[in-house]
């Protein structure tokens, strides 16, 4: 009878605290289930969010607040308490990425991360030379670096395998160091600072034969020189200089025509070599706004448009 009565007292017991456990802990799982979790800090059950995490290279490990939450990108955090995270990334060869993301109930945040590679297998231009400043120019299959060095300019393949003196360098390291801009067009070259153009050929036959082949200072001004083009086949060049656009014919450098007055010092020119047009944003007089023109210097000049 004794153990009866026990047995019955801890049957009561298991019952009740089943109950109670079933009445605390249902709620519960049924807030997760839904998307709830409980947040500590205000006392409350609060809907959660997720984090779309994307990175270039892939396979990147994911940390958020410290701790390990994915080993392999891509992937989705969810269950995440609305809130302010550090997101840090980690994957080997590369360098360690670090960034806040915010996490809103019910929202799904997108992070999309681009890795950069620590730098290795570093090459070295093996010529000897001081490199005061350089260019890169873009031809349809291939990359040249035009190099200003102690030696002159040389022109240097993308890939260092080869160089070419082009010309002797007869200007300061001074007016080097101040040029701004440079452009090419089949054996021409120029490149300017802000009141002088250097022009030089860069025709392999033209420097071999003429081993003291120097720039040629073609254009000189007191205003600001924003931009050079070269225009009608290379033919001239279409100078933006200061409140002015200036046509200097490289055949006779002694013809440089005023073609159009800017109203603007923060006027803005550009010319497109295929069309043969001039692109103009100036300021509309009297007023303070700007327009857009154009000009079709191809059009003008041979009375047809390669548009």
């Amino acid at each position: 009878m004794e153990e009866d009565k026990k047995y019955r007292i801890a049957r009561k017991i298991f019952f009740w605290l089943f109950f109670f456990a079933f009445i605390v802990l249902t709620p519960t799982v049924v807030f997760y289930s839904l998307g709830y979790k409980f947040n500590i800090g205000l006392k409350r059950f609060q809907k959660t969010g997720a984090i779309s995490v994307k990175t270039f290279p892939k396979d990147a490990d994911v940390y958020l607040g410290g701790r390990i939450m994915c080993e392999s990108t891509p992937c989705t955090l969810r269950g995440l308490l609305p809130g302010k995270y550090t997101m840090n990334f980690k994957k080997k060869g590369f360098y360690p990425y670090k960034i806040p993301v915010k996490v809103k109930s019910s929202f799904v945040s997108e992070v999309d991360v681009n890795l950069v590679p620590k730098m290795r297998n570093v090459k070295k231009l093996e010529l000897g030379l001081n490199i005061h400043k350089f260019f890169i120019i873009s031809h349809l299959f291939s990359k040249d670096i035009v190099v200003f060095t102690d030696k002159g300019i040389y022109y240097i393949n993308g890939d260092f395998s080869s160089a070419r003196k082009v010309a002797s360098l007869n200007i300061s390291e001074a007016a080097v160091d101040a040029v701004k801009g440079l452009r090419e067009e089949r054996d021409k070259l120029v490149f300017w600072n802000d009141s002088d153009i250097w022009f030089v050929n860069t025709a392999k036959e033209r420097f071999n034969n003429n081993g003291k082949h120097r720039l040629q200072l073609i254009y000189t001004t007191k205003e600001d020189i924003k931009s050079v083009f070269f225009a009608l086949k290379g033919r001239y060049l279409i100078v933006h200089d200061g409140m002015r656009i200036v046509a200097l014919d490289l055949k006779n450098r002694t013809v440089s025509l005023s073609v159009f007055h800017l109203n603007s010092i923060n006027s803005k020119v550009f010319y497109d070599t295929n069309s043969g047009t001039l692109y103009i944003k100036d300021k509309i007089v009297p007023g303070r706004t700007f327009s857009l023109f154009k000009i079709n210097l191809k059009r003008a000049v041979y009375g047809k448009s390669s548009d």
